[in-house]
């Protein structure tokens, strides 16, 4: 029985011949080179994470060059707290971000400061601080967004007025306020 005849075929298909991206992956060709990137934009926003213990994201380490995975849970242990100046970007009125978690009111001279909240923005609670301890005469006021509730009443402007005062408040699930 004889061997079967060697064929060669010579193609000019390019390798890949189809390459295609999906979800988060692009992919891009220019000048025959192949490029694999994430598309950031392809993700849609979101400030609520349903399973925190579940949902992980990618950090790089730049002194050791390696990449981890972090549960989203080990990033909310850690606290960012503000000490509220009165130096441009922290002086009243002053917008609290949605990763504020504690602000101290200490202002080098007394006078009243007004923190704004915007309570659909917020998972975490935030906790706010006189720390110059003179909020009896200087009253601390916190002004939730229009509409939103603050201790179960609309558009309600809560006051620390006692020296040393603070108070913790804790958004709603549903983003319309804090209790």
């Amino acid at each position: 029985m004889s061997q079967p005849a060697s064929i060669r075929v010579g193609t000019s298909a390019p390798f890949p011949a189809q390459v295609k991206g999906s979800g988060v992956i692009a992919i891009a060709k220019r000048s025959g080179v192949w490029t694999v990137s994430l598309n950031f934009a392809a993700l849609p926003l979101s400030v609520n994470v349903p399973n925190p213990l579940q949902t992980y994201t990618l950090v790089w380490d730049a002194g050791t060059g390696v990449f981890y995975l972090i549960p989203l849970s080990a990033l909310s242990q850690q606290k960012i707290i503000k000490v509220l100046d009165g130096s441009p970007g922290l002086s009243s009125p002053y917008i609290a971000l949605p990763t504020d978690d504690v602000l101290i009111v200490k202002q080098g001279v007394g006078a009243p400061f007004t923190i704004n909240v915007n309570w659909a923005q917020r998972t975490n609670p935030l906790r706010i601080v006189d720390g110059k301890g003179d909020a009896a005469a200087n009253n601390i006021s916190v002004v939730p967004g229009a509409g939103q509730t603050q201790l179960a009443i609309v558009d309600h402007v809560y006051k620390i007025m006692a020296n040393a005062g603070s108070i913790i408040l804790t958004p709603l699930p549903d983003g319309t306020g804090a209790y």
